[in-house]
């Protein structure tokens, strides 16, 4: 029996069960839509490349061409704060990255003030790699952010393919041959690959954000492009047509600036897609804060991208299916949390035995709870099987584990990302994205070359007098707000 509020009513509004069935019915079914769109393009996606039966596609390792073109790597780097992990990564790509032809790592940082540690960095171009792979290592005088490194190095770039990765990264070995197989064989302009957290056996957290970051990738993101026609760049493990990177300069105001390089190469009719099977690790966050830092400047982030463009799409030279692509990716973000939060928070509470049981609704809205919970399970199970089939042995157990956990509490991943996204748009909309401590980084090992740097790295948001660093003359821009350098 459902609640009673006054004089025998049964729901607030005092309003005859049949038509709270009715409007409940109708909203239940606008949301639950929205909430299956993901699952139905994941169904549409096993059906159409048949993931079952050939689960690691036949050309996944191999280039559609007889050779290799010669490809960049670019790493953006800051110092000091991440003189810890620069050279484990150098050595990384230029040892165990596999690719047939030359490839040049360019090493971009800046940094406050002159560091003995710049000297042992500038000496390991000198040093001997793999065969075709040659360093070089370039300090951007007068930089503040890692736009600002990109955009100096960009332009010197004379190769037809260029990659970039942040300086925690340490992608697959095969990777990078994944990334250029499906970009040559594509018309997308770049292919953007997966993350996960490749210390996950460090905490508990590192485990969840792995969970996580496997299930966005391999899951919704695929899912997203289906929906939306493209992909967007993430900022990290993507390859890109040098000559297209070239034509959009990474804007340092913007929090996140690889979100905004995405929205504007979209408008001009580009495509991006995406590759989970070219995975690379990255180091997780330190511990809770660090993690809530960093997603609410992803928040911030996208915030500001869709309000600088908000209305530059609906006069854009673009088709329809592409306006309602780049609509899906930021317009309609908002309304999709809002179904997620109704689905996975609102709706369990209400038809709960406590309130109103489920048994006690129409035919019509337990078909629709019924189907969306059908549907989500499918999404996890379909999870897992990618979790079999794509993770190495030795993380499988665990990050199966973790992906079960993820979806059974999926709700207060809701919670907490529509809490977030609620700051982060009234911070945007009040212009005060402010100046805040973003993540810190637990290091996986110290470069022999750095004297007494142990425990977490610290982005270069965090400000000059909590680094123990003099603040430089130019570490803000003029309107007072903090640079942000994603890693």
């Amino acid at each position: 029996m459902g609640i009673q509020y006054f004089d025998g009513c049964t729901n607030l509004l005092c309003l005859p069960p049949i038509v709270v069935d009715h409007i409940y019915f109708s909203i239940m079914l606008i949301a639950n839509i929205l909430n299956c769109l993901v699952a139905l393009a994941s169904i549409y996606r096993v059906i159409r490349r048949q993931s079952f039966c050939r689960p690691h596609g036949v050309d996944d390792d191999r280039l559609p061409t007889d050779h290799a073109p010669p490809v960049s790597v670019v790493v953006a780097c800051y110092l000091p704060n991440e003189q810890a992990i620069i050279e484990s990564t150098i050595e990384h790509i230029l040892f165990k990255l596999q690719w047939d032809s030359r490839l040049t790592l360019h090493i971009v940082y800046n940094t406050p003030s002159a560091l003995p540690f710049e000297q042992a960095l500038h000496a390991m171009e000198s040093r001997q790699y793999a065969p075709n792979r040659s360093l070089r290592v370039t300090r951007v005088d007068g930089s503040t952010s890692k736009a600002e490194n990109l955009n100096y190095v960009l332009p010197q770039i004379e190769d037809e393919y260029v990659v970039l990765y942040d300086a925690d990264h340490h992608p697959n070995p095969n990777s990078l041959v994944r990334l250029g197989s499906a970009l040559l064989r594509s018309g997308y302009v770049a292919m953007q690959g997966s993350t996960y957290i490749r210390n996950s056996r460090g905490s508990m957290l590192a485990r969840a954000v792995d969970a996580e970051f496997f299930v966005t990738h391999f899951i919704y993101f695929p899912a997203m492009e289906i929906l939306g026609g493209t992909g967007y760049f993430g900022g990290s493990n993507a390859m890109w047509r040098t000559r297209v990177l070239q034509q959009y300069p990474f804007d340092p105001t913007m929090l996140t600036e690889d979100v905004d390089v995405s929205a504007r190469a979209l408008l001009d009719g580009h495509r991006v897609g995406f590759c989970p099977k070219a995975r690379s690790g990255e180091l997780s966050p330190a511990n809770s804060r660090a993690l809530i830092a960093q997603r609410l400047r992803w928040f911030m982030g996208w915030e500001q991208v869709t309000h600088k463009y908000y209305w530059k799409v609906l006069v854009a030279a673009l088709s329809f299916r592409r306006k309602s692509g780049f609509c899906y990716l930021f317009h309609l973000r908002w309304l999709l949390l809002f179904a997620a939060v109704l689905a996975a928070v609102i709706n369990p509470v209400i038809t709960s035995p406590l309130m109103y049981p489920l048994f006690s609704w129409s035919l019509e809205v337990q078909i629709c709870v019924l189907t969306a919970v059908v549907l989500y399970a499918f999404v996890a199970l379909l999870a897992l099987h990618h979790a079999n089939v794509y993770e190495e042995p030795r993380r499988q157990p665990t990050a199966m584990v973790s992906i079960i956990v993820f979806f059974v509490v999926g709700w207060l991943y809701v919670v907490i990302h529509f809490t977030l996204q609620t700051i982060a748009f009234v911070k945007v909309f009040l212009g005060r994205e402010g100046r805040w401590e973003v993540t810190t980084r637990l290091t996986v090992g110290t470069s022999p070359a750095v004297q007494g740097t142990t425990g977490t790295l610290v982005e270069p948001l965090l400000g000059a007098r909590e680094r123990g660093l003099q603040p430089a003359a130019s570490a803000e821009p003029s309107d007072g707000r903090t640079v942000a350098t994603p890693v």
